[in-house]
């Protein structure tokens, strides 16, 4: 904004103080780079459906800003992102979506939510509702899938509880 003579630096003081524009806005320097971490993103897909089969494969990294981590609840060290394959968790997850799942909050942080599951060498993504007996179920978002039976929780590893979900916009 130095060349512009019709922005007066009291203008830009107070556009920035009283309105909470960024100066990097009106031209001026960019802001300081935030921290990030780095999540390992699998090429392995959890299924809203029938099940797919888990294989563990590195697929690249996802740099996000630390703070939004922290604000997740998790450690970024226990985060993995991974796509959803399948319409069983709709509207809720979508096939495509991608979500992180937090390691760090499986069986012995076990509430309400929504969690990746392994059964056998299959993975799933379903809602899982802690009744207050402690006993557990396992559900579809999709009322079209509500019929089918789910695996019990004795024949299920729980992974990690989604913490954050990411679609693209049609």
């Amino acid at each position: 904004y130095e060349g512009n003579h019709s922005i007066t630096p009291r203008l830009v003081a107070d556009l920035i103080t009283g309105w909470g524009v960024a100066e990097s806005v009106l031209g001026g320097p960019l802001p300081e780079p935030s921290e990030t971490v780095s999540i390992p993103r699998l090429d392995v897909a959890a299924s809203a459906g029938p099940g797919a089969v888990a294989e563990d494969r590195a697929a690249g990294r996802m740099k996000l800003d630390a703070a939004f981590v922290r604000s997740l609840g998790a450690r970024a060290e226990a985060l993995s992102a991974i796509r959803v394959t399948g319409d069983s968790m709709e509207p809720t997850l979508s096939d495509g979506d991608d979500i992180l799942v937090n390691r760090d909050d499986g069986v012995t942080r076990l509430r309400d939510g929504i969690y990746v599951l392994r059964a056998e060498d299959v993975l799933i993504v379903k809602r899982v509702i802690v009744g207050e007996d402690r006993q557990v179920s396992i559900r579809s978002d999709n009322p079209a899938w509500a019929a089918r039976p789910a695996p019990g929780m004795a024949d299920i590893q729980l992974l990690g509880r989604v913490v954050w979900v990411g679609r693209r916009l049609a």
